[in-house]
């Protein structure tokens, strides 16, 4: 077995691998599915780093087929880990490939993992590097025909004004998630959408941020929250209801998914009663270096 840095022409074949294992729960990681050209494109946006190399580690055996791969979606110096994805190889091994990948990237200081609960190898894994386990996540899908059509609209464009009162709701509802509100107000655009809902005194009730990828035409509600102020009014229905409705809106979207705290009961039951059905659950994990 021999450990290298990925080339941009091993994208295809990367691309390839993780939608083989990904189609099992039981070899399953991270929030990205099996489609492999979804696969493939997210690579190409998200993976190419200097000298035509990808930050990504494959580990091949003699027969030169890759046996296991972990990738770096890297933000200055935080990551996402794409991986660990293995089929055959045990923890020792996998440490070993996670060390070159740590020391190629030595300027990344905390790392964050999504694991799918039936992938126990990657759990022990992670649990002998010292992670920190940071909860349970809960991925729901809905589609088009599930939602009936909306006449009024409550929703209105996130602004700059709204900063402030955002990212205090957005700290307090999901303190260890993948983005926070400083991300998520920079990665705004055409199709990432962040909508707020509010009062008559201009505070915010609520917020929902979505992405559309237009390329594979898929949907991603990413956040949804209610204030604790105003919980208990039925406003958590009424914005769930009209954010599904705004992302319909795209053009060949029938399908949307969304990642929820599994542990959050109330909340949960509003996805159901509007139609969603649980997917997968991703246990997340937390490494600081």
């Amino acid at each position: 077995m021999f450990i290298e840095l990925a080339k941009v022409s091993d994208i295809e074949d990367i691309g390839g691998f993780i939608s083989k294992l990904n189609k099992e729960r039981t070899s399953h990681s991270g929030y990205v599915g099996f489609n492999v050209n979804e696969i493939i494109n997210d690579i190409n946006e998200n993976f190419i780093v200097a000298d035509d190399h990808l930050s990504f580690v494959i580990m091949r055996n003699e027969q030169n087929e890759m046996i296991a791969a972990f990738g770096l979606d890297i933000d200055e110096h935080s990551a996402e880990v794409w991986g660990p994805y293995s089929a055959t190889i045990n923890v020792t091994e996998l440490k070993k490939l996670w060390d070159v990948l740590v020391q190629t990237f030595f300027n990344i200081n905390t790392f964050y993992f999504f694991i799918n609960k039936l992938n126990l190898i990657q759990q022990k894994f992670l649990e002998s590097l010292g992670a920190k386990n940071t909860g349970e996540h809960l991925i729901l899908k809905i589609s088009k025909s599930d939602l009936p059509i909306l006449h009024d609209k409550f929703l209105v464009p996130f602004t700059l004004n709204d900063r402030e009162q955002f990212a205090q709701l957005h700290n307090e509802a999901f303190p260890n998630t993948y983005y926070d509100a400083q991300t998520i107000v920079s990665r705004r655009s055409k199709h990432n959408q962040l909508l707020v809902l509010k009062n008559e005194n201009s505070e915010i009730q609520g917020y929902a941020y979505f992405e559309i990828d237009t390329v594979f035409e898929e949907a991603s509600l990413e956040y949804i929250a209610i204030s604790p102020k105003f919980q208990n009014q039925g406003l958590g229905t009424k914005l769930l209801k009209e954010v599904l409705q705004e992302i319909f809106n795209y053009e060949n979207i029938n399908e949307i998914r969304l990642c929820v705290i599994n542990n959050n009961y109330r909340a949960n039951h509003v996805y159901f009663k509007a139609g969603f059905n649980k997917e997968n659950i991703l246990i997340s994990y937390t490494l600081k270096h």
